[in-house]
């Protein structure tokens, strides 16, 4: 009888989903994958992103090209039907980690962490719409990964945090990291004191939506302050605007003109151009509090850039505890003091990108795909 991997992708639209999916797909090989179709459900965007191969099924409908209404209609009147008739030969895998229906067996995914921390998801403001999102998709995840076959976390931190909060043990669940785009790789430059940056400055980058736990206001604030101590630093700002903090950013950005000389906001890129920002840098800074597994901080990683990063977890979970360059950045103090420190030592600078472009090596789409679609395989035999 033939075995049949169901993806339901149907809520994968943009981001680190998509990336994640695309990249599990178009990393499979014959050697490692024993399933004998791969049927992936989604919107017509991201299957297109899917390379075309023999083994893979796209399958779409009207509905999942709408909203969140019309794709859980979709699930309730012909997915759950189509699922039935596959019972006993296929196995579905939820990467969202949101299936609550009674197909069996079925494996979640754990991406986002906002929905299992109060603190970080408390920073929209206790009523907000996205507070009770984030309430709603706790109370759906939980159920999904109670019921759920198997698990698959991407980071230790994740699956600590998570075991606390379910009724089961989930000891077995494998953790599994994304991969890099090998696209990012370039060798550490060697490091030039601060005192060299006389007619350009020295250029770093953060790339990260402007919202609440990304924390651009207290960096932009100690970039300001180091900028009028007469260090020749200039920030460049890369992510989509998302409400609320949006307004704080644009509003402590028009407070001071000298903002003008030493900060540069940007905006969403396409995610093909981001490697050039990296390239064309010479350090980058990660100021989140809320991650699962930090996919932007690797690939500056492994892009060969110092870095100053937040030292809140997962953070140093991927980038080592050793790490000489973390700051608090909820904390202008921390992330001015912590700042000056990374621009004055340039030795350190270079071996601790030496250290972490090392280690982003490891991380490869290649080997997550393998192992996926090997414990996929192993949760549809048990």
């Amino acid at each position: 009888m033939k075995k049949k991997l169901i993806i339901d992708a149907s809520n994968i639209r943009d981001g680190g989903g998509v990336t994640h999916l695309v990249e599990l797909l178009n990393n499979i090989t014959k050697d490692t994958l024993k399933f004998d179709t791969i049927e992936v459900f989604s919107n017509n965007s991201t299957l297109s992103k899917i390379n075309n191969q023999n083994c893979i099924i796209k399958k779409t409908h009207p509905w999942l090209e709408r909203g969140t209404f019309y794709i859980s209609f979709w699930k309730k009147k012909y997915f759950e039907r189509y699922l039935k008739e596959n019972k006993d030969i296929a196995v579905l895998f939820n990467p969202a980690g949101t299936y609550t229906g009674a197909f069996t067996p079925h494996v979640e995914m754990s991406q986002n962490m906002l929905i299992w921390d109060k603190v970080e998801s408390d920073r929209y403001g206790k009523a907000s719409i996205m507070k009770q999102k984030f309430r709603l998709l706790n109370v759906i995840q939980k159920k999904a990964f109670n019921s759920a076959n198997g698990i698959i976390f991407i980071s230790n931190y994740a699956k600590k945090t998570i075991q606390t909060y379910l009724n089961k043990s989930i000891s077995n669940c494998p953790i599994i990291h994304h991969g890099v785009n090998q696209k990012f790789f370039k060798a550490p430059s060697n490091q030039k004191p601060i005192s060299d940056y006389t007619t350009s400055p020295f250029e770093v980058v953060y790339i990260s939506p402007i919202t609440f736990y990304k924390h651009q206001i207290p960096l932009i604030k100690a970039i300001k302050k180091l900028f009028k101590e007469g260090y020749n630093i200039n920030l460049t700002l890369i992510g989509g605007e998302q409400k609320g903090y949006a307004e704080e950013f644009n509003q402590e950005m028009k407070s001071d003109k000298v903002y003008t000389e030493c900060v540069k906001y940007i905006g969403k890129v396409p995610y093909e151009t981001v490697e050039n920002y990296y390239k064309n840098s010479n350090a980058f800074i990660f100021a989140s509090t809320c991650e699962n597994m930090p996919n932007i901080l690797i690939e500056a990683m492994l892009s060969g850039l110092p870095i100053l990063c937040s030292n809140y977890q997962p953070m140093p979970e991927f980038l080592g505890d050793d790490h000489p360059f973390y700051f608090d950045p909820t904390d202008t103090d921390s992330c001015y003091k912590n700042l000056k420190y990374f621009l004055e030592n340039p030795e350190k600078r270079l071996d601790s990108a030496l250290k972490a472009n090392n280690t982003a090596k490891k991380y490869t789409w290649q080997e997550c795909s393998d192992q996926t679609f090997a414990y996929l395989y192993n949760i549809l035999k048990k």
